[in-house]
């Protein structure tokens, strides 16, 4: 049966929000002040990182459009699920965004300061190209694309107006190179397949690192296909093999081979650079992460000992050091340490100005543990989607109370949880500034800028 509804604001995952009657149901591909008929059928979780879920529905026609809906540039728009937002006009996307964190922050934090405007990351009249780093998965048959909203189910796509040129062609190129090792049909659970490939083309150098990612290397094919992708013209500047058996939802397995070139691609950001392995966390745009590395240098007193928590491989650690600040920089990834100790050595930057600890942050804020020292001026915190652990926010607000705390958050619902639990130790949140890591969807990236109460 279907429904006209009115659309009256965005849940945040950025589908929009409606009534049926005494029900609130989510309607993707909508803009708040539209109306629409929908179709209800199943439910769908309204946020990232709640519980709860609203009915689902179907949107079957906009009747009367936002002034802000436009036509989506890319022809496997809706299908597939790597963009949300294309029919909603950039600089409305900006808008929509700034003002989903200000109403968050404002329902738990009365208090807080007004929420600054939306930083983009991109030209506003030209919002694509941004991912530095892009992901194709391949299905049973050797058809690439993305995955489709919600599923498994594999969109095969011939374009990606989000990625780096450079990245999408390298990407086609291979597709095109491997496609004879693969039959008509699905391949057998016994028999290798290829799941995926990762490229990261250098925002600031012309170095591109790719990954394939594969079940087992066994087949003789499969190698084949590999070198003639290599001789092909479609080699990175390195080529590496991720051997991924379990077929999760995770994008690699453990082990790594390199086949072809160096062991990492270096990139530069804030005039710091970085060496990046295949399967290590680095910001995906890194225009983007420049922006963050900016926003918090202008935060950090002159010489001060810095906490840099979650620090991966070091995106704040090594320009704080490197402008002559003290830096503890904790990260449970072995990998992304390696990493940073590596970018510390092709920096020059001292061992006494920046140290890495290979530990998770809970387990580095522990009393037994000892860190260098507990006179922290500033603390950095860019937790991963789900937020702070309860005990971290104990530890670095109630017992390490430094002056100043910047968090850098990917998750709105998961930043006001975790600001409403930081004001119990006597801090109040001195600004907000959302940063659009990633157009053409819901995804926000947040700086709050944090101060004790009793700091002058």
């Amino acid at each position: 049966m279907n429904h006209d509804v009115e659309i009256e604001s965005l849940t945040p995952g950025g589908d929009g929000l409606a009534r049926v009657g005494r029900h609130t149901v989510a309607v993707p591909f909508t803009i708040p002040g539209e109306r629409v008929r929908i179709e209800l059928g199943g439910s769908r979780r309204v946020g990232r990182s709640t519980e709860q879920d609203a009915p689902y529905a179907r949107l079957v026609e906009v009747l009367r459009p936002s002034p802000h809906r436009v036509p989506a540039p890319c022809p496997h728009f809706g299908p597939c699920g790597g963009c949300t937002w294309q029919h909603i006009a950039y600089p409305e996307q900006l808008r929509l965004k700034a003002a989903l964190v200000d109403r968050l922050v404002r329902a738990a934090i009365p208090q807080a300061p007004p929420v600054r405007p939306m930083i983009p990351s991109t030209p506003v009249d030209a919002p694509w190209g941004y991912r530095h780093k892009a992901h194709f998965v391949f299905n049973g048959s050797g058809a690439m694309g993305h995955y489709a909203r919600g599923s498994r189910h594999v969109v095969e796509v011939d374009e990606c107006s989000v990625h780096d040129p450079r990245a999408n062609a390298l990407a086609f190129r291979f597709r095109d190179a491997v496609a004879p090792a693969f039959p008509a049909r699905p391949l057998r659970e016994t028999r290798p397949t290829l799941e995926g490939i990762t490229i990261r083309a250098g925002a600031n150098t012309p170095e591109i690192i790719a990954t394939l990612v594969v079940t087992h290397d066994s087949d003789k094919k499969l190698r084949a296909a590999t070198r003639r992708a290599i001789d092909s013209g479609a080699a990175p500047s390195s080529l590496h093999l991720n051997l991924h058996p379990k077929r999760d939802a995770l994008i690699f397995g453990r082990e790594t081979r390199r086949l072809a070139g160096p062991e990492r691609m270096r990139e530069v950001v804030c005039d710091t650079s970085f060496l990046i392995s295949p399967t290590s966390f680095f910001q995906t745009n890194v225009y983007a992460a420049a922006i963050l590395v900016r926003l918090l240098m202008a935060e950090v007193p002159e010489g001060a000992a810095v906490l840099d928590l979650y620090a991966g491989a070091g995106l704040f650690a090594l320009p704080l050091a490197r402008a002559g600040h003290t830096v503890t920089a904790v990260e449970e990834n072995r990998q992304a340490v390696a990493d940073g100790e590596a970018s510390l050595r092709l920096n020059r930057i001292p061992a006494e100005r920046c140290r890495f600890i290979a530990r998770p942050v809970e387990t580095a804020l522990a009393s037994g543990y000892r860190l260098p020292t507990t006179d922290y001026q500033l603390v950095v915190l860019d937790p991963p989607r789900e937020g702070c652990a309860s005990s971290v926010v104990r530890e670095v607000f109630g017992r390490l109370r430094a002056r100043l705390a910047v968090y850098i958050s990917c998750n709105p619902e998961a930043l006001v949880r975790d600001l409403k639990l930081i004001a119990t130790h006597g801090y109040t949140v001195r600004s907000l500034q959302p940063v659009d890591m990633f157009p053409h969807t819901a995804h926000i990236e947040t700086v709050a800028v944090l101060a004790r109460g009793d700091a002058r």
